[in-house]
């Protein structure tokens, strides 16, 4: 478990900007350095307002005690928790200060993705600010680069996080079509269900409360025979699962081995909410590719399962087998039992992958690309309209 979390500071400056009297706000101190490693120093605001107003206005406004807001009166700023006095005629107080400005009421938001969130000891702030302190996240797990990549292109402007006991991720904010922001945190796991399950777990860990988590990228299909009505899955085709099926867990005996694989759900009313978006046609029409010589838009499947195996299948009859635990199964892949695992009880979960081979001996990874960029889409898409 991390002993960092990260306190959302962009979203308590714009809460403090909508007091009408607050013209400006600066970070200084200790934590006015982005490469400072000193998580336990509190985050000094300084606040400039448009007209005389006294502390006790401020201090009502800092419901995040792991803030200490000053108030700029003439030539002293004055802090909002203790009163401390910083005479700013000083020509050292002026130097040591060095604020950097964040917001003003005529641009807004200054410091582009710098500052957004920073880092805290969660020890250190009491359980009470724990609401006002969590990023509250849409965290997109990625087993490969591929898919990770993917999605970062369609978040651009964002920032790459490292930290050691942590998987990297890259964070950025989505502006939806109501025009909130909504905060989207990409994270590469690794292949496995175990690994991507410790990951899961650990970025969990790292945020406060996160929204929802979507585990997205490609998958492998399951052939279909030919049917008399309906749609037949092809490659590039989209699967948004109703629950991932752990088919390799069981008991071996002489008579073979006895199914014990659980099934884990995803979120029922995230599911529906995919299952019944209205824009899905639309936004398909921007992603046709060549199905048997025709520009063929992808669709979605939502009525289906998917197998999680601990294996690369790249043998049909066996992949076929994998029925047998759930007539539903409509791909294979590796990540989902584990993160769908790490995510209960803790936020929602859902799977959107697209088919990027069969699970045959022809499986190779021409369609990579395309599946990993058509499923971060419509993930992104969705988010913006605000479907999920």
């Amino acid at each position: 478990m991390s002993d960092l979390q990260p306190l959302d500071l962009y979203r308590f400056i714009l809460q403090l900007g909508e007091t009408q009297w607050i013209e400006e706000i600066r970070i200084f101190g200790s934590r006015r350095y982005l490469s400072n490693a000193s998580y336990g120093s509190d985050v000094d605001l300084l606040v400039v307002p448009s007209r005389p107003i006294q502390i006790d206005k401020l201090r009502d406004l800092i419901n995040q005690q792991y803030v200490d807001a000053f108030l700029l009166e003439g030539v002293l700023a004055i802090s909002a928790a203790n009163e401390t006095r910083i005479d700013l005629t000083q020509p050292e107080a002026v130097k040591g200060l060095d604020a950097v400005p964040l917001w003003s009421r005529t641009h807004g938001w200054l410091a582009g993705q710098d500052y957004r969130i920073l880092d805290i000891i969660p020890d250190k702030v009491p359980a009470m600010t724990t609401a006002t302190a969590g990023a509250k996240p849409i965290i997109l797990f990625c087993a490969l680069a591929s898919e990770f990549d993917a999605v970062r292109e369609r978040v651009p402007g964002g920032t790459q996080k490292n930290h050691a006991r942590i998987p990297p991720y890259y964070r950025a904010y989505v502006k939806t079509s109501q025009g909130k922001e909504r905060l989207v945190v990409a994270v590469q796991t690794g292949v496995a269900s175990v690994s991507a399950g410790i990951s899961a777990s650990r970025i969990l860990d790292y945020f406060d409360r996160p929204q929802l988590a979507i585990l997205v990228g490609i998958t492998a299909g399951l052939k279909e025979k030919k049917k008399k009505s309906g749609s037949v899955r092809v490659l590039g085709d989209i699967l948004v699962p109703t629950a991932t099926v752990d088919v390799e867990s069981g008991k071996v005996t002489p008579k073979g081995k006895e199914k014990a694989g659980q099934t884990i759900p995803v979120s029922p009313y995230r599911h529906s909410a995919v299952a019944s978006w209205t824009g899905f046609d639309t936004w398909a029409t921007g992603w046709k590719r060549l199905v048997d010589g025709t520009d063929s838009p992808p669709k979605i499947f939502t009525d289906c399962t998917l197998a999680c195996t601990a294996s690369v299948i790249a043998h049909n009859h066996y992949a076929q087998s994998f029925k047998q635990h759930n007539r539903k199964i409509a791909g294979i892949e590796m990540e989902a039992v584990g993160v769908a695992t790490a995510c209960q009880g803790r936020c929602d979960f859902l799977v959107v992958k697209a088919i990027s081979d069969w699970a045959d001996n022809r499986k190779g990874d021409d369609q990579h690309a395309y599946c990993a960029s058509v499923s971060a889409d419509l993930v992104i898409s969705m988010i913006k309209d605000e479907t999920i």
